[in-house]
């Protein structure tokens, strides 16, 4: 066969050194120059954010996809790489695709790019079991389930002080067919 160009494979499955560097960013700063300051948090609740709105279009959209378990923290007191992260879970690597789509879809139908310092180019793949959104100053990760467990993205943002955004205003309730009444995705547990 025709032997695949380097693009060609690091598109399909990122390598060890790409994951850990992922990983490594969460501990320390970046060395870009279009990170976000740390210091820079916004007065008030986190629902007050000013990205809240973009972060709702990104939720809606996975949600829209079937998307289960998504959690969107704050943690732009943790890090300069970005200010949110959303993590989300699709069932199979299809549906991970399509709910990176759909993503991509709503913020440049919605925000036409004015509002993030990314455009959300999609790293990593399906068949990876993790994709990569990057929108600057929110990052979203779609993995399969075994993905998420495995790399605990969560549970490291929140040992480092992540704070969570209630989603419970824009995750539809499938079994009563509105929105949800409590925020399912940590447990009703609201941020403080």
């Amino acid at each position: 066969g025709t032997p695949k160009s380097i693009s060609e494979n690091t598109q399909k499955r990122p390598t060890r050194s790409q994951v850990h560097d992922v990983l490594d960013g969460i501990t320390s700063p970046p060395s870009f120059p279009h990170s976000v300051d740390p210091t820079d948090v916004p007065p008030g609740h986190i629902s007050a954010d000013p990205l809240v709105p973009f972060i709702h279009t990104i939720v809606h959209a996975a949600d829209m996809r079937k998307a289960t378990d998504i959690v969107a923290m704050r943690v732009t007191h943790c890090t300069s790489l970005t200010n949110f992260i959303i993590v989300i879970s699709g069932t199979s690597r299809p549906q991970n695709q399509a709910i990176a789509n759909s993503i991509k879809s709503d913020v440049e139908e919605q925000f036409d790019g004015k509002r993030c310092l990314g455009k959300g180019i999609p790293e990593g793949s399906a068949d990876s079991g993790w994709i990569l959104l990057d929108f600057g100053e929110v990052m979203v990760h779609v993995m399969t389930p075994k993905s998420r467990l495995f790399y605990d993205m969560e549970g490291q943002w929140r040992e480092r002080g992540g704070e969570y955004l209630d989603l419970s205003d824009v995750l539809v309730d499938e079994v009563n067919g509105g929105v949800n009444a409590v925020n399912n995705v940590n447990g009703g547990v609201g941020e403080e």
